[in-house]
Formats: structure tokens, C-alpha cells, sequence
């Protein structure tokens, strides 16, 4: 069973917080969601309540088999600029441990050079803020780079979900969840 850490910022995209997880729980995973804020409850860019299970500072120290980032402008925003989640993004690469990064959340990935010599994707409005700083930016629903995971938005959250489930649990288990959750990704 892989441990799973999503880190949760204030205007975080719904969909991308929790499709993810929820797809990462289906598949047998420890899922823990910690917030960046000082409060487990944080509002996502729509304006809805999304619900840590902890706070970032509470688990940062801790190894997780997998880090991800969901995106969202006001959430990537504070996945660039808060250095406890530099420091973490960067240790996880390093460590040779997975890394998934969705929608704008791959600006984070800009500061300390982390995408340089790495294809990824992202949500086509941040393409111009990543693009000149990785081997190649491609107009993909999910790319795998080595444990680099990157997806493009809210519509591909699912395609996101579904790989992490592959790469941590198998694809049996993926397949079995895909099936059992109707989904159809293209």
C-alpha cells in the first residue's frame, strides 16, 4: 500500500483536490491531505470548503511514496512561493519517489530548476511560465517522465488519478477502479 500526500493551498481546484485522492483511495492507498494554512479548512478557487485531515507542518518531515500537488492559480501560487513546499517537491525528485503536479501547480516546479531536463504538461494558460524551463512541454492529457507525473487540469484529473493508481498499485488494480467508476478516459 503506497502512502499519499496531498498538499492542499487555499484556492486549490476542486475537482483536482479531490478527484485524485479519491481515486487514489479506491485503489487501496493511505491518502493524507494536509493544508498549508494554519486551519485544516481551506476554500478552493470556486469558493468551496475542502477539508485536510492535518496541516502541512504536522507531516512534511514524514517519506510519502507519492507528493502531489493539485493545481488551481491561488494554490500553484503558493506551491511556488512557500519554501516548505519547494523543499518537499525538491526531496521527493531527488529521492527518486513520485512527484505529481496538476493544472498551474507546475510553476511550482520552476524556482529550483526541478522540470529542467523533464517533458511535462500543464494547463495550457501557464505553458509560457514552464515551457522555456523544461525539455518539453507536450499537449498531453497525463506524461510520465521518470517519477515526474504532470496533467493538464480539472478534465484530466481522473486520467491523473487513474496513472497514480497504475504506478503505486498496479495496472489490475487501476483497470478495476477505472471499470468500477464508469469512467471513460480518453
Amino acid at each position: 500500500m503506497a502512502t499519499i500526500l496531498v498538499v492542499l493551498a487555499p484556492g486549490a481546484e476542486e475537482i483536482e483536490a479531490v478527484a485524485v485522492p479519491d481515486v487514489l483511495v479506491r485503489a487501496g492507498q493511505t491518502v493524507t491531505v494536509a493544508s498549508t494554512a494554519d486551519v485544516p479548512v481551506v476554500v478552493g478557487s470556486r469558493g468551496i470548503p475542502l477539508a485536510a485531515h492535518t496541516l502541512l507542518d504536522q507531516v512534511r518531515h514524514q517519506t510519502f511514496d507519492v507528493v502531489y500537488l493539485p493545481g488551481g492559480g491561488g494554490s500553484a501560487a503558493t506551491h511556488r512561493d512557500d519554501p516548505r513546499i519547494q523543499d518537499l517537491a525538491q526531496a521527493q525528485l531527488a529521492s527518486g519517489r513520485i512527484l505529481a503536479v496538476i493544472c498551474a501547480a507546475p510553476i511550482a516546479l520552476v524556482p529550483r530548476g526541478l522540470c529542467r531536463g523533464r517533458r511535462l504538461t500543464s494547463y495550457p494558460g501557464v505553458r509560457a511560465q514552464v515551457e522555456p524551463h523544461c525539455a518539453a512541454w507536450l499537449d498531453q492529457r497525463v506524461v510520465v517522465d521518470g517519477n515526474l507525473i504532470t496533467s493538464q487540469g480539472p478534465g484530466t484529473a481522473l486520467a491523473l488519478g487513474l496513472e497514480l493508481a497504475r504506478l503505486t498499485a498496479g495496472a489490475d488494480v487501476a483497470s478495476k477502479v477505472a471499470r468500477d467508476m464508469l469512467a471513460i478516459v480518453v
